[in-house]
């Protein structure tokens, strides 16, 4: 029990003077950023602790811009910390390696494009990797696509969705060679299915055919992402793709098309959205009516046709969407 006691005690001293350090770190920053003198010489007593400095460095830049920033950034290079940042991206614990991959973004130049990339070269652990990688692009010097989603493979799906904000960016900027990389079918199904979100999210219409494709795939992953990609672009030319998934095997991926088809607004669908009403899958029927309440005047009716029905699963999902919706009585032209 006394051991515990000390433990505690040591840890709340050192808790203390940590912040007490912070403190006289952010101090200085303000003072550089004001050009108080020689500001830079209040640094020189934590110039030896990455964390530290990468941590504060990192609260300023999420709120100073042009000559502030600035200021900051050559007071730590006069103080060569960006190197000591740069070293800690190789040692230490998890938190300081973290801060520091974030942070060493405000330094740019081939040291710390090198060691970034070594960082992804010789660590194991996916969200530190995750980390360098988006400094890597910050840095316009992002790893090409093909070899994040390989990396992401040896991870395990597990760490999948780390991958999701980079490959979304990665997209983004490189458009042509995503679709490209997505229409690889020796692309495993797993990063495929990664990519359908970020090309869903991309509002790149050159995506709907490719989408339309991996709707039908074998793998029920990948089906499920390229629906709702669909979904996210809203394109009327993914209708019949849409329309085939309502009747899919997979009710995640029955889910995904009657959110879709809502999304379109795609009444040609209203028929099979209709069927989903009878889904085994409460979250279908759910989904389902949802679309329907979604597309206007024929949704509507065809919901009231489907509250007369004589199944009783059917008319119960009917009758309360249209409740839910305070529908139940006329419908506004």
């Amino acid at each position: 029990m006394s051991g515990l006691v000390l433990a505690r005690f040591s840890r709340e001293k050192a808790d203390k003077r940590r912040d007490i350090d912070r403190a006289r770190v952010r101090a200085a920053c303000l003072d550089i950023m004001q050009g108080a003198g020689d500001a830079a010489s209040g640094l020189m007593p934590f110039r030896r602790r990455a964390r530290l400095m990468s941590e504060t460095l990192l609260e300023f830049l999420a709120i100073v811009r042009g000559g502030e920033q600035q200021a900051l950034v050559s007071a730590y290079k006069s103080l060569g910390i960006d190197g000591r940042i740069r070293g800690r991206l190789m040692r230490g614990g998890k938190a300081g390696r973290l801060a520091a991959a974030e942070a060493i973004a405000a330094f740019p130049g081939p040291e710390t494009v090198a060691a970034l990339e070594r960082l992804i070269r010789e660590h194991g652990d996916a969200e530190l990797r995750i980390a360098a990688v988006k400094s890597l692009i910050d840095l316009d010097a992002p790893p090409p696509l093909r070899d994040l989603l390989a990396d992401m493979r040896t991870q395990g799906v597990s760490e999948s969705l780390l991958y999701l904000p980079v490959v979304q960016r990665m997209t983004r900027l490189d458009p042509d060679g995503a679709l490209e990389l997505f229409a690889d079918a020796t692309v495993e199904p797993a990063a495929r299915a990664l990519m359908a979100d970020a090309l869903g999210q991309s509002g790149d219409y050159r995506a709907v055919p490719p989408l339309c494709v991996a709707a039908e795939a074998p793998d029920r992953s990948l089906r499920i992402s390229a629906v709702r990609g669909l979904g996210e672009l809203a394109h009327p030319a993914a209708a019949e793709a849409v329309i085939q998934a309502l009747e899919d095997p997979e009710w995640e991926v029955r889910s995904a098309a009657c959110e879709a088809a809502g999304r379109i607004g795609l009444t040609a669908a209203l028929p099979a959205l209709t069927l989903r009403l009878a889904d085994h899958i409460w979250w279908v029927r759910f989904q389902a009516a949802e679309a329907m309440t979604g597309m206007g005047r024929k949704g509507i009716e065809s919901l009231r046709v489907a509250a007369e029905a004589e199944f009783d699963v059917v008319r119960r999902a009917a009758s309360m969407a249209l409740a839910e919706k305070g529908l139940t009585e006329g419908v506004d032209a």
